[in-house]
């Protein structure tokens, strides 16, 4: 009899520990839902990143919409050092410098200064009555590699500007030079390989030179008797620092939608419609 009893008080205390495991799970659950709605969540991080492993960002930049001021940018590597050509109050050209701009993230930031009284070019150097002098700082952030804003403070006086990369000359078109370099990606090899009927498989091979991940995008355009006839894109997603890709594209396709035989067209690199993200 004490046997049963005991038994029957197992199964009991079992089942209670069931039923208490279950409602504490169903209570868990309402409070994870419940925090789900309670706290906003958390930005997703796609934005632009400035690589410090190259120079990416140097250049001349201006606002199309204001020509006669611009800013002259030289990265190296995790420092940006910034020359702003302008004008001052009463119309007369200035210049102020940032030679710290520490890069982080989509841009970077240092103090801004200006250097007066010094030597002309066509006079014997003479330092002695060189003044530089802080007057702000300035800020640039950047959304790609060929926009974003200009953020600064001059004299206490704040503004913003939008720039874009100046391009006064255009990339030469890649014909056949390989290997070469596109922002961070090293394109290393392209090979052909005909495969069944009149198909043409094409092979890309490139490399991640940067420290971080990326995902690139690299366009090449379809030339057939000197004529862009469509467009042939490769990308990958997450390649890591320093590690090489290899991807495929086929068939090559003609504008009228057919099929173009390997030998009768070239691939020319396109790099306004590549991208590295």
């Amino acid at each position: 009899m004490k046997n049963i009893i005991s038994i029957h008080e197992k199964r009991i205390h079992g089942e209670f520990q069931i039923t208490i495991a279950r409602k504490l799970r169903a209570c868990l659950s309402a409070m994870m839902a419940l925090a789900f709605f309670l706290v906003p969540p958390m930005a997703n991080s796609t934005g632009f990143t400035v690589y410090t492993t190259i120079s990416p960002m140097t250049g001349l930049w201006w606002n199309q919409d204001e020509s006669g001021w611009g800013v002259g940018l030289t990265q190296q590597f995790s420092v940006i050092f910034a020359t702003l050509y302008t004008f001052d109050f009463e119309g007369r050209p200035t210049w102020y410098v940032a030679s710290n701009c520490v890069v982080a993230a989509d841009g970077c930031t240092g103090d801004l200064y200006t250097v007066t009284r010094g030597a002309a070019l066509t006079l014997p150097w003479s330092g002695a009555n060189k003044i530089v002098t802080k007057v702000g700082t300035i800020n640039f952030a950047f959304t790609d590699t060929n926009t974003g804003t200009m953020n600064y403070t001059i004299n206490d006086v704040s503004g913003s500007k939008t720039i874009t990369r100046q391009v006064f000359a255009t990339e030469p078109i890649q014909t056949g030079r390989i290997p070469f370099d596109f922002q961070g990606i090293r394109i290393n090899s392209m090979e052909f390989r005909p495969i069944t009927g009149v198909l043409c498989q094409t092979t890309l091979s490139f490399t991640n030179l940067s420290d971080v991940s990326v995902s690139p995008t690299l366009s090449f355009d379809v030339i057939v008797n000197g004529v862009k006839t469509g467009q042939v894109p490769f990308l990958t997603f997450g390649l890591a620092p320093g590690a090489t890709a290899t991807e495929i594209a086929q068939p090559i396709i003609n504008s009228n939608g057919s099929y173009i035989a390997c030998g009768t067209f070239t691939l020319q690199f396109n790099p306004s419609a590549s991208q590295i993200q």
